[in-house]
């Protein structure tokens, strides 16, 4: 098959499911392999019915291709793909990373994404920023994944789009077997819990082809989330903005003094940003936001006074879903984190600042404590620009009937609930489809160094 996106109208759909009946936990997982469904015969059985369609979308050649899936009896999901025989072997993919800090760039046949080193894994626990342990990278050749969306482009450059619009039920992987020309659709839905009766569209996906096209798709894209940004629209001119951070240069060392230096100087040269920002750094420890350390004797109110004097936008770093192994939240409210299935052990969210658990977004009280904490920074404090880091440790772990992605996708609406509809976001460390027009602004890539000689 060719992957112009009307074949699929025609084409045959070998799924992959498996699934456990809640009315008996304890049982395996049941497995059901190259299940054959296509636009007119689904399947069915006591259990499932999966079925698929395929609609137009617009007044162009765009089409919307949906995969439903419907419990006849409760379950829980463990896995789900969709595979299809497709031509790809003379094409180039786009493999799009997990998050914001990963790898995107396109890849071929003759190309791997290998997985963790598991001494790397074991050693630094990097692991866990990522996707290694829930998605098999199976590092052979040939063998490439995209997270969320993706493209294939030929030699001249016409280009097959699909992106999902699925995402908060589950991430989606597109996956390319180019030994085998297998196109495939993975959905992470281990932990979703589907009622009797309930019907998911669970894949859903926008496919859209063109030459030389890319930013005419992308818009159309786009035009599927609803936009919760500050800054609405896309071509909105205050978008365009440039600023100062204190990472780079002093990474956790800032102060009260530096940002104050740091201040005069970009006013006495005149320097033309729009605005300034304090990362990591003013907190007594990570989790403990409204606990100010000694090297801002001021505290952050007269900073963000400060900085608007000057004429800034003023800006600070979080990382709400983030509690520091010694924090003073992680020892007064260890039922706030998030917990390993079937124990009390808070789950480890990964490595930095000697390590941090994951907070539990569901939590009451938890809740309450994030809702105070962005109104004092916004609002008594007076900052207008949020830099929000780790997101990720919101969805460690599948729980209460929620895939990880579903639960990412509820920690990002959750976070433009708490910042409101004027004040800016960055996102960064966040699955990008999840903060898609609800963060003004994303990082998109790892740490630099900060000099410019050399190899970074």
């Amino acid at each position: 098959m060719n992957l112009t996106p009307h074949n699929f109208a025609s084409a045959k759909t070998r799924v992959d499911v498996s699934y456990r009946r809640l009315d008996n936990p304890e049982a395996p997982a049941v497995k059901l392999t190259n299940v054959l469904v296509s636009d007119q015969t689904p399947f069915k059985d006591d259990v499932l019915t999966i079925r698929c369609d395929m609609q137009r979308h617009g007044k162009g050649d765009d089409q919307l291709y949906s995969v439903h899936v419907k419990a006849n009896i409760a379950i829980e999901l463990v896995q789900f793909e969709v595979k299809y025989l497709a031509d790809i072997q003379t094409k180039r993919m786009l493999a799009n990373g997990f998050q914001s800090w990963s790898q995107a760039r396109e890849m071929d046949k003759d190309d791997r994404i290998p997985a963790i080193r598991s001494s790397v894994a074991w050693y630094t626990q990097l692991n866990l920023q990522g996707d290694y342990d829930f998605f098999a990278h199976s590092g052979e050749k040939g063998h490439i994944h995209s997270s969320s969306y993706t493209h294939f482009r030929d030699v001249t450059n016409n280009i097959q789009f699909f992106g999902s619009l699925s995402e908060h039920l589950g991430y989606t992987y597109f996956k390319g077997d180019f030994n085998n020309n297998v196109f495939s659709i993975y959905k992470d839905v281990l932990g979703k819990s589907v009622k009797q009766g309930e019907e998911l569209e669970l894949v859903k996906i926008f496919m859209a082809e063109g030459k030389d096209a890319e930013s005419a798709i992308w818009d159309r894209y786009a035009s599927f989330f609803p936009d919760r940004r500050a800054l609405k629209g896309d071509n909105n001119q205050h978008r365009h903005v440039n600023g100062w951070t204190s990472w780079y240069n002093y990474y956790g060392d800032v102060s009260e003094d530096i940002v104050i230096r740091n201040l005069e100087a970009l006013q006495r040269f005149n320097y033309s940003i729009n605005v300034f920002q304090i990362d990591d750094g003013f907190q007594t420890a990570i989790g403990d936001w409204l606990s100010i350390n000694h090297k801002f004797p001021s505290g952050m109110k007269a900073i963000a006074q400060r900085i608007k004097e000057a004429g800034f936008t003023p800006g600070l770093w979080l990382a709400p879903y983030a509690v520091g192994f010694h924090s003073r939240l992680a020892k007064e409210h260890p039922d706030w984190l998030i917990k390993e299935a079937g124990s009390d052990k808070p789950v480890v969210a990964g490595p930095n600042w000697g390590g941090f658990y994951a907070l539990d977004m569901y939590h009451p009280q938890a809740r309450e404590y994030l809702k105070t904490v962005f109104h004092t920074v916004l609002h008594e404090w007076g900052f207008d620009m949020l830099k929000l880091d780790f997101c990720f440790a919101a969805a460690m772990i599948p729980r209460l009937g929620k895939s990880r992605g579903e639960i990412m996708w509820d920690a990002m609406e959750f976070i433009r609930d708490l910042v409101g509809p004027e004040k800016l976001i960055l996102g960064c460390g966040v699955p990008l489809a999840s903060a898609w027009r609800k963060v003004d602004y994303c990082r998109i890539g790892s740490d630099v160094a900060p000099w410019w000689e050399g190899e970074l």
